[in-house]
């Protein structure tokens, strides 16, 4: 007997609320609708009667001050309806002729706003009519205080809708962030299938490039060519050691031809200081002077700066400048000499980087060069972008749970039973 009257009244077990992805669409505007419907219905009576207690306050407001109260009021009142008065019905006329939608929240906002209007009016210009029609302000008031009322039996509807759809626009979010973060997730999957195919046809293009230079690396074409570049270095060499020889000797002669212009300038030859001053000009600047017009110069200054050393004029410091400056032919001939080995240095080394760059096998070479970089740079960025798709793909995986898991939360609070969303079907495989 006892087990049969147990199992009569064993509390029937509750079911949790199961719902896929794909659902919560069709569940969310069921549940919007509901509520929707239920703050209607409630906030209907409210409605009706505000909008009634609003027409009654019209009349009030319109009768105030009108005919009938002709010869009520007393003299010294007659200020106060002449300025106050008008304000005053124009003002709550103002707040009582709004527009009152028909959607629950946008009648709540109207109907809220006009009795805000009507307490301002009532506590500003209204004031000063209580004294001069106090029934009729006091019928106002009561009027004014109807539309209040009912606004806070509105209140708790309103606020108890909003908090519900709140719940349901945050369940709303969490399923668009949730279907984003799937859809990422699967165009992830993709491109990383993509990177990882691009991947391999690089490495094959890259082992292919390489046994090609492997075998250029052997051809005969390759010994010829590294002489050259030896050839060019070793000109190179010499053309910076001539140049070098002959910028030495320029600083030699520019230090003679400066003390040899301040001789000339202290025995007032002004024509010879003007000549030594410009040759030493041309000598100090960067690029090699022209030979001819160095020679010239040369062989019109020595003569005479041969005259002020023999004369102890100027004291030179070493067997070179003794040399260089005991005839006046011995130093412009030194100079053609480096010149020209400069000249030769120069119309070689442009030969031998002529036949480089006339190679058919530099080229073959320079272009699997230039490919094998290239290759090596576009599999170095494939790689990193799989290694970044790779650290996403971990945050959508552990981001998508997540979002289940709240959207569980969210609609356990608001169905107030146990809620379980069920992941689409391989998304996080």
């Amino acid at each position: 007997m006892f087990r049969q009257l147990k199992e009569i009244f064993r509390k029937e077990e509750v079911h949790p609320l199961t719902l896929a992805p794909g659902d919560l669409p069709g569940w969310l505007k069921e549940e919007y609708s509901i509520v929707g419907k239920k703050e209607k219905d409630l906030i209907g009576s409210s409605r009706e009667k505000i909008l009634r207690y609003i027409g009654n306050l019209r009349v009030l407001v319109e009768s105030l001050g009108t005919a009938e109260h002709e010869g009520v009021v007393h003299p010294k009142l007659g200020n106060v309806v002449e300025k106050s008065l008008p304000l005053y019905k124009k003002t709550i006329t103002s707040a009582l002729t709004r527009d009152f939608p028909e959607k629950p929240d946008d009648f709540y906002m109207a109907a809220t706003e006009c009795l805000k209007g009507c307490l301002k009016s009532s506590a500003g210009p209204g004031r000063y009519l209580m004294g001069v029609f106090p029934e009729d302000m006091k019928a106002i008031r009561a009027a004014i205080d109807q539309i209040g009322r009912e606004i806070n039996v509105m209140n708790p509807v309103i606020a108890e809708a909003r908090k519900k759809e709140e719940v349901l626009n945050k369940i709303r979010q969490l399923h668009d962030s949730y279907g984003h973060a799937c859809e990422e997730l699967q165009k992830a999957k993709n491109q990383n299938l993509q990177f990882a195919d691009r991947s391999m046809v690089l490495k094959g293009e890259i082992e292919g490039i390489q046994t090609q230079l492997s075998r250029l690396s052997h051809d005969p074409r390759m010994k010829e060519l590294d002489e050259l570049h030896a050839e060019e270095k070793q000109l190179q060499a010499d053309h910076q050691r001539a140049t070098g020889v002959f910028s030495s000797y320029g600083d030699m002669i520019v230090h003679v031809l400066k003390r040899a212009e301040k001789v000339a300038q202290k025995d007032h030859h002004m024509a010879l200081a003007k000549k030594v001053h410009n040759l030493a000009e041309l000598l100090v600047k960067n690029e090699i002077p022209e030979i001819t017009v160095l020679c010239e110069e040369l062989n019109d200054v020595l003569p005479e700066i041969i005259v002020m050393v023999s004369r102890g004029d100027i004291s030179l410091r070493n067997k070179d400048e003794q040399h260089y400056f005991s005839n006046p032919a011995v130093l412009p001939m030194k100079m053609q000499e480096i010149f020209n080995r400069i000249e030769r240095t120069t119309h070689q080394l442009k030969e031998t980087r002529r036949k480089i760059a006339g190679s058919s096998f530099i080229h073959e070479k320079e272009s699997n060069d230039r490919h094998y970089h290239m290759k090596l740079g576009e599999l170095k960025e494939v790689e990193q972008s799989r290694v970044a798709l790779d650290v996403r793909v971990g945050q959508l995986k552990a981001e998508i749970p997540s979002f289940l898991h709240q959207m569980e939360e969210k609609i356990s609070v608001y169905t107030g039973k146990k809620a379980v969303v069920i992941p689409d079907t391989g998304i996080q495989g």
